[in-house]
């Protein structure tokens, strides 16, 4: 593969895994016995904030991070790409085998081998591939499908699969190489894996660690294996508790249950950096949380009301009342996070001007309006981001009635149509707070959800918004790229398509005893789970 020029892939709340052989805790091997700890063993235990998974094999986790933390110290993916180099994990090549940037070949390293001892082959990117793209699973298939169209693979040897794009995709090595395979042979070979729950919690993996116990609604347990390609982790356990209460956690944490838990406020992070029993780790987490205007709305639809709301809005006291410290997340300037290759550093954000947004309020209908503002609780932040902005537009003339979803609900409302594949009209929201990850190193991946006519019945998306990014998606010049995504940041700010909000940081404490845990800031996620000597 040519060596790219790409941004950190890092979020560090899929970054846990990288700690998995990074140490062992006395007090969480002790409290963590029930979930099939022996003495003596060295183990990790971390949250995930959720009370259930409902499959080990992760054919179903991309946008959800407690899925993918409960599945990655179990499965490994192909490739990873960040800013500085392409780490291998089961593939040991991707090239190109055409100048139109539609032809590829992909080669696994030989002698891999699944959990259970079976050979791992061409046949298991296919089947995987192919499981990805079938829409009775419900899957997100933007790993294999890029502008609303699918790939195809095709077996040439036991190790190695041609791939075929319709066309030119800038972020395909990238958002191809983060796909974990999961082995066709526990599936017999039918791609139809969502019903097969028999199949998708045997967690029959590829990676430094193998399933032990599944205690659903409890705990999952893995233990290390021996076998591994990368040589063997230093732990002997990993242990992921289901715990999406931040108090809970927190106790958990000072007793010794827990090893590790997030930091989502400034009065817990000044608490713990005074503390030392424990160490504070800040990664940027490339994130965007972000507010979106509801398409399917008459009142969104008016540029004039969008362009109000976000002329009202103050992010400076969003970050400051929501997140309580730039420590925590920064004003997001456009739609890319910092983290981003192609970020516009040039754009400085939409300025609050209470006077013109009252003005554009009455112009448009929206004073005297009552607005339905709806948010993920199972995100943090994100009520207290309604809650500000509840006040600031009331100062505007308008009213908002906020509601905390859990994300099961939420995501069918602001996700309506990609989730059904159909138009669906549906006006019972104006507003909603939401976060994306932006950790890939092409933006293309994550700007998809500016194109395509079914984001267009959710979202408000220009013609000149279409067009710059079709040109930059499909640019194999990365001049030209580089132009065009910056071109299409500013575009969008010009149409008030979403207001953006925060740049937040990952931030995690974690008892004192472990070590080598700084090193996530420059690594990609399942990086160092055979790291030696951690242990003070």
């Amino acid at each position: 593969m040519k060596k790219k020029m790409v941004s950190i892939l890092l979020a560090a709340l899929l970054a846990v895994s990288t700690f998995a052989g990074c140490g062992g805790n006395d007090k969480a091997q002790q409290a963590s016995s029930s979930a099939g700890k022996e003495e003596g063993e060295k183990t990790f235990v971390l949250p995930i904030n959720t009370n259930a998974v409902a499959s080990i094999t992760p054919y179903n986790v991309y946008g959800s991070d407690d899925l993918l933390i409960a599945s990655s110290p179990c499965f490994d993916p192909l490739f990873i790409i960040n800013k500085d180099e392409t780490r291998w994990y089961l593939a040991e090549s991707l090239e190109p085998t055409s100048e139109d940037g539609c032809h590829y070949q992909l080669k696994l390293k030989e002698g891999l081998k699944w959990h259970d001892g079976e050979a791992i082959t061409a046949d298991d990117v296919v089947f995987t591939v192919n499981a990805l793209l079938e829409p009775t699973n419900g899957t997100d298939p933007s790993s294999v499908c890029y502008n609303g169209k699918a790939i195809a693979v095709t077996k040439v040897d036991d190790l190695t699969v041609d791939i075929t794009l319709q066309e030119p995709f800038s972020a395909f090595e990238t958002e191809f190489g983060r796909i974990q395979l999961f082995p066709e042979h526990v599936f017999d070979g039918n791609v139809k894996v969502k019903d097969n729950t028999e199949a998708l919690n045997k967690g029959i993996g590829s990676g430094p660690f193998k399933l032990k116990e599944n205690n659903e609604g409890e705990s999952i347990v893995y233990e290390r294996y021996d076998d591994y390609y990368r040589g063997k982790a230093d732990l002997d356990q990993v242990i992921v508790k289901m715990m999406p209460d931040e108090s809970a956690q927190e106790a958990a944490l000072q007793s010794g249950e827990l090893s590790m838990m997030r930091i989502t406020n400034p009065t817990k992070l000044e608490k713990y950096e005074k503390d030392d029993n424990y160490t504070v780790y800040n990664i940027p987490e490339g994130r965007l949380n972000y507010m979106a205007f509801n398409y399917q709305s008459p009142l969104m639809k008016d540029m004039d009301a969008r362009k109000a709301i976000c002329l009202a809005l103050n992010v400076d006291e969003i970050i400051t009342g929501a997140y309580g410290s730039e420590e925590l997340a920064i004003p997001a300037k456009n739609f890319c996070s910092p983290e981003n290759l192609y970020y516009n550093d040039e754009m400085k954000g939409y300025e609050q001007n209470i006077e013109e947004a009252k003005k554009l309020a009455e112009k448009s209908g929206l004073n005297g309006k009552t607005l339905h503002y709806i948010y993920n609780q199972n995100r943090p932040n994100m009520k207290e981001t309604a809650q500000i902005v509840q006040q600031q537009l009331k100062e505007i003339g308008v009213e908002v009635e906020i509601e905390g979803m859990d994300g099961s609900a939420f995501f069918p409302h602001l996700f309506a149509a990609w989730i059904t594949g159909e138009t669906v009209e549906d006006t019972s929201w104006d507003l909603a707070s939401n976060g994306m990850d932006q950790m890939n190193a092409d933006p293309a991946t994550k700007m998809t959800g500016w194109q395509g006519e079914l984001v267009e019945n959710g979202f408000y998306v220009s013609p000149e918004t279409k067009t710059f990014w079709k040109e930059a998606s499909q640019s194999l010049d990365l001049k030209e790229r580089e132009t065009k995504y910056k071109d299409l940041q500013e575009q969008m700010n010009e149409d008030y398509a979403m207001y953006p909000m925060a740049n937040t940081n990952y931030v995690i404490v974690a008892r004192k005893e472990f070590k080598g845990l700084d090193e996530i800031k420059r690594v990609p996620i399942f990086e160092d789970n055979v790291c030696k000597k951690r242990l003070s």
